[in-house]
């Protein structure tokens, strides 16, 4: 499974070349727009702070005749020929890092070191001038550091030739074939044109243009390439027609044989890239794949040979065929009779309706209870009887016997101990008698009074009514009638405790 997340994501990768990597400006009305002609040419270009358009511009190419020589008019482009050390690409210019007039219209710039083509095909990887740039701002002046090659202190003493050449494309396709120039480090020939120099506000330009006369004027080898000069250093604006690197081509209108792509690779080419990397990325991997399985399925069955013996073996066997020829004919295995079974049982609930909740239905299954009248909220504390107001309770018959009889207890035992007698303590006062040896008798004593009896000194207290006794009270009772206050039972004033007279004298025992 990871070999073939590895696959897609190469894949994915193959579909994305060129879209995350460097990008040349746009080509057209928001970019750049040139009007090629040897006669004259048009620029138009959108890369610096305004719109900017140059009109007029005069190419000057190689005129191949007695001598080889630039000129206006000339069909031949001039070549710079060399091996390609550095480039760099604009897709818009800041006019503050100082970038004015034609340096709008560049779109690359390249340095290369200068030699033939034979030459540079022998530079091996490695071996080739190495520049470090620092910065490069304005295409025909790069800042560098200190690298195989110092691009600013080049002069007459160097030991090489260089090119930096601030490079405007003719047509579109030779804008998207800048991308080329991407691979340093390899052979290179530009074909174009230099820039006759032109008057803008009035100040005619000459840094970077063709020169016919005096110590920088521009001279062509035998095969049309520019020469550098003493200064070691040639650097000028080209419009470029056509680009050869590394065996391939880029020209004006994309037609050529060995036409650049991007993404191209040498030898088998982009299509046969693809297909190798289908054939043995995917096929390959696809093909582990399968055998891995196989591999793993070969160990299992060892493994089971070694555990279950080749009698448990061919049990299993038979059994998986017995499974098969019963499919075959029909027959269905206890799991898919349950799971058949379950998605009856799951359609039969979907078409059944759902059951519709009612409170009344479930108030009403709780026999003799009414939920609204307890809620609300009487306070009866009695029984009531069948059809008497609206509550469903009932009070039933024997309910009512038992209720008359614990009243009619209750009044019996009122009467019981509130018809006791109070005690009296004895009224009779103690006499003078002569001391005999006879005992006199001791005064009747009235019976024991009850317990319940209060003896106070002053008048007596009536007892209150007694409190009725307290009953069970139902669930839910209407009030009941109050019953008749029973009389109260009279009492007896207490008598008034007993005072004896002065003491007895039992001093004289005489006879």
């Amino acid at each position: 499974m990871r070999r073939t997340r590895l696959a897609l994501l190469l894949v994915c990768t193959m579909f994305l070349a060129g879209c995350m990597g460097t990008d040349t400006a746009e080509w057209g009305s928001s970019g750049i727009d040139v009007d090629f002609s040897v006669d004259g040419t048009d620029i138009t270009t959108n890369l610096g702070d305004s719109k900017s358009t140059y009109e007029g511009i005069t190419p000057i190419g190689c005129e191949i005749g007695e001598l080889v020589e630039p000129a206006q008019n000339a069909s031949a482009t001039i070549k710079f020929t060399g091996y390609l050390s550095a480039s760099v690409f604009y897709q818009s210019h800041d006019p503050i890092n100082g970038a004015k007039n034609i340096d709008t219209a560049v779109t690359a710039a390249v340095a290369i070191q200068a030699m033939s083509m034979s030459d540079a095909n022998n530079v091996k990887d490695g071996e080739g001038a190495r520049i470090d740039i620092k910065d490069w701002n304005l295409p025909l002046m790069p800042e560098t550091r200190a690298g195989t090659v110092d691009l600013d202190s080049i002069d007459s003493e160097t030991d090489s030739d260089w090119y930096v050449l601030g490079l405007i494309p003719t047509t579109e396709n030779i804008n998207d074939g800048f991308l080329a120039l991407s691979e340093w480090h390899k052979p290179i020939t530009i074909h174009g044109y230099l820039i006759n120099p032109f008057t803008i506000d009035g100040k005619t330009q000459t840094n970077g243009y063709y020169q016919d006369s005096g110590s920088l004027a521009h001279t062509l080898d035998d095969n049309c390439n520019l020469k550098v000069g003493t200064n070691n250093l040639q650097s000028v604006y080209v419009l470029v027609d056509r680009i050869e690197i590394d065996e391939r081509v880029v020209s004006s209108n994309g037609n050529h044989g060995d036409e650049w792509k991007l993404g191209d690779v040498p030898f088998i080419g982009r299509a046969g890239f693809i297909t190798f990397f289908l054939i043995v990325g995917i096929g390959g991997s696809i093909g582990m794949f399968i055998l891995s399985q196989m591999i793993v399925r070969q160990g299992a069955k060892e493994t089971m040979k070694t555990l279950l013996g080749e009698e448990g073996l061919a049990k299993i066997k038979k059994v998986a065929t017995d499974l098969k020829r019963d499919k075959k004919s029909g027959s269905i295995s206890p799991t898919e009779r349950k799971r058949q079974a379950d998605k009856e049982d799951k359609a039969a609930k979907k078409r059944q309706p759902p059951a519709k909740k009612s409170t009344k239905n479930e108030d009403a299954g709780i026999s003799g209870f009414d939920l609204d009248s307890a809620l609300s909220g009487s306070s009866s504390d009695g029984p009531s009887e069948f059809g008497r107001g609206s509550s469903s309770v009932v009070a039933t018959e024997e309910s009512i016997n038992l209720e008359k009889e614990l009243s009619a207890s209750d009044a019996s035992t009122v009467s019981v101990f509130g018809q006791q007698e109070a005690w009296t303590p004895p009224a009779t006062k103690r006499e003078n008698t002569p001391v005999s040896n006879v005992v006199s008798k001791s005064p009747e004593r009235r019976s024991a009074e009850h317990y319940t009896s209060v003896r106070t000194d002053s008048k007596p207290v009536k007892k209150s009514a007694k409190s009725p006794v307290k009953r069970r009270a139902a669930k839910k009772r209407k009030a009941a009638s109050p019953q008749p206050a029973e009389p109260q039972p009279d009492y007896e004033p207490e008598p008034e405790p007993q005072k004896f007279e002065e003491e007895e004298d039992f001093s004289d025992f005489s006879l």
